[in-house]
């Protein structure tokens, strides 16, 4: 038996009994076996895997890896386990693919980007744990851009199996929980009467959703995404352009920015 795929099944023997600490280390270790040692694209034997499951032993111990960090266990945090913490990292989706040159071919390519995804998704989450919504709303959108320049992760359609379905699913809970930063922005904005800007931090009463479903009161709510500076324009999101200029209006489009110059420009007098 290959090693990466032996501490593998060590660590389901461990979580089984519910020592999931232990278990989180070993999945820690069979990526960084496989990654270093292994073949990247090594499946798991048989036609046993299910069809909702991916076959590349990699992505299987990669997916228990980051459910640890999204789970609602408080344990699983960067400081308490940084090495994890900066392995989860290095496949964040703006990584370049050089940093990753064992993943050879349309295959590997694929793999890595699914890897890169599911990271994305779990870097949200902590970001999210820690009241981050800024930094969450942007690890969404990068997850996001990885997804679509491959389409079968792009899209939850029917007759999906292992790697395209479990991209696919994340991407679009990505997406749900994006669209749900974006209308929170677009809903507390409007309630001071201004566009607001991602990261500023506005005084009005708030109550944080936690990730196991707890409110939390606060009198302060810091945005997530950029209004667009077009009167008229309700659109939000993380990568809007903003004026080279004055630097703090931003816009949605290039269309939206030069519609809007006539009367933006007697903003900088």
């Amino acid at each position: 038996m290959v090693r990466g795929l032996q501490l593998y099944i060590e660590g389901e023997q461990k979580y089984m009994v519910g020592r999931i600490p232990e278990a989180f280390e070993l999945y820690r270790q069979a990526a960084v076996q496989i990654l270093n040692h292994e073949d990247v694209l090594q499946k798991a034997g048989g036609n046993m895997v299910p069809e909702q499951s991916p076959q590349e032993i990699l992505a299987i111990v990669w997916i228990n890896l980051l459910g640890c960090f999204k789970s609602d266990d408080g344990r699983f945090t960067q400081e308490a386990y940084p090495e994890a913490y900066d392995l989860v990292y290095s496949f964040r989706p703006t990584s370049s693919s050089k940093a990753h040159p064992q993943f050879k071919g349309p295959q590997g390519q694929r793999l890595l980007k699914m890897m890169q995804i599911l990271a994305g998704f779990a870097l949200a989450i902590l970001a999210w744990k820690k009241g981050d919504r800024s930094t969450t709303a942007k690890r969404y959108q990068e997850a996001l851009d990885v997804a679509a320049t491959h389409p079968p992760f792009n899209a939850v359609i029917p007759g999906q199996k292992h790697l395209d379905y479990v991209a696919a699913r994340d991407v679009q809970e990505m997406r749900d929980n994006l669209a749900m930063l974006i209308a929170k922005d677009s809903f507390t904005a409007g309630m001071v009467g201004q566009g607001a800007l991602r990261k500023e931090v506005l005084d009005v009463p708030n109550a944080r959703l936690g990730v196991n479903g707890e409110l939390t009161p606060d009198n302060t709510f810091v945005v997530a995404t950029d209004a667009c500076g077009r009167a008229g324009c309700s659109k939000r999101g993380v990568k809007f352009k903003r004026c080279s200029a004055c630097k703090k209006t931003a816009y949605c489009s290039v269309e939206c920015q030069k519609e809007d110059w006539k009367k933006h420009k007697l903003t900088h007098k």
